[in-house]
């Protein structure tokens, strides 16, 4: 089939088949603190989702436009403004105001998408960055709310629902069952690349614990029960200044033979540590809206011991891909028989449910949809 090349003003757009004149032209971002792919020892959910679906999208032959910061790579179309990652020492020395930053960077994307005509700017950033710009500019708006809406700001959210032009979209049934009145444009699970996340079958000899060290994620508990289990506990994650004395307390005394922190790892080093893992801990204490860490364990072969909150119960197979537990010593019992679980089936279970296709799929449906006027 011949493909043409279109233009938006004076920017020349990639080449694309006849056939597919129609379709949506879509702009995809998260934050300029970053870039994508995602620093070594950088974890955040919010940006690696961003950027696979970016890049599955435009896999997929979708017109998509990635703003990032100077240093992304993507398969979409990548728009930098000439803007430098917050988290360059340049940058961040010269301007300490990271939040004028990021909201100078989201104001260029909406004047952007107004002067080029996109059809639909699809934001993973806090909606309290994305709503003003998006409400005075009129262009289409999706927010996927990655925090959870249990937190007190987001109680103001639906004094922004006047503007017709802006969309929400949970990443749980759990997420979008919190009482908050939004225009809600449906529930899209997140994805995970495949090829990224790569399979184990050996069974592991230690348990392993992935996420910020902070109190509502629970590694205080994970190491109790490792303790309690008599397992080897593995922890890795970014510890931030305010969660500084949680660590010191909760977790610094029990480091030693049996319990070790690993700092914060990148991409690769994880994915070896869930393919080595017994099971990841995830003893959390706030409804979790997704948990992405889950995810790419079960990719790996790894099963997942979890709290029943939040989005858990839709993500673990109960005995299937792991278990579902309802406190501390529940998650030693589940600890002592996990050895049961096909590490096969954890992975069979991203590859039908979890995978970057499937989330691009669903996000697809939800653009239409908004363009159909839901």
């Amino acid at each position: 089939m011949a493909a043409i090349r279109r233009r938006a003003g004076n920017v020349e757009l990639p080449s694309r088949p006849i056939a597919l004149f129609n379709e949506m032209r879509i702009g995809i971002f998260c934050t300029n603190n970053y870039p994508y792919p995602l620093p070594e020892g950088i974890i955040y959910a919010n940006q690696m989702v961003a950027g696979v679906l970016a890049d599955t999208l435009a896999e997929m032959g979708e017109e998509i436009i990635l703003f990032a910061p100077e240093g992304s790579k993507t398969r979409a179309r990548l728009e930098t403004f000439g803007m430098k990652p917050y988290s360059d020492p340049a940058i961040n020395s010269r301007y300490p105001d990271s939040y004028f930053y990021e909201h100078l960077m989201v104001s260029k994307i909406f004047c952007y998408a107004r002067k080029y005509h996109l059809d639909l700017v699809h934001a993973h950033l806090r909606p309290f960055s994305v709503v003003p710009y998006a409400a005075v500019s009129g262009v289409t708006t999706l927010i996927t709310v990655h925090d959870p809406l249990s937190y007190p700001a987001y109680k103001a959210l639906p004094l922004a629902n006047e503007f017709k032009n802006i969309y929400y979209a949970a990443l749980s049934e759990a997420h979008r069952k919190v009482r908050l009145n939004l225009p809600w444009a449906g529930v899209v699970y997140n994805g995970v690349d495949l090829r990224q996340w790569r399979f184990s079958g050996a069974k592991g000899t230690y348990l392993c614990f992935v996420g910020r060290l902070m109190p509502q994620k629970g590694a205080d508990i994970a190491v109790w029960a490792a303790l309690e289990a008599g397992l080897p506990l593995k922890i890795a994650g970014t510890i931030y200044d305010e969660d500084q004395k949680y660590f010191s307390e909760k977790i610094k005394p029990y480091l030693g033979s049996q319990i070790e922190y690993l700092g914060a790892l990148g991409q690769r080093d994880i994915e070896k540590l869930y393919q080595g893992a017994r099971a990841l801990l995830m003893p959390i204490r706030w409804e979790e809206p997704f948990g992405l860490v889950m995810v790419e364990a079960m990719a790996c072969g790894a099963p997942v011991i979890a709290f029943s909150r939040g989005a858990v119960p839709e993500i673990i197979l109960d005995g299937e891909t792991g278990f579902v537990v309802d406190n501390q010593k529940s998650m030693v019992r589940a600890i002592e028989k996990v050895g049961k679980i096909n590490r096969r089936r954890c992975r069979r279970q991203v590859e039908e449910n979890f995978s970057a296709a499937g989330m691009a799929a669903g996000y697809l449906e939800l653009y239409r949809r908004i363009e159909n006027g839901v």
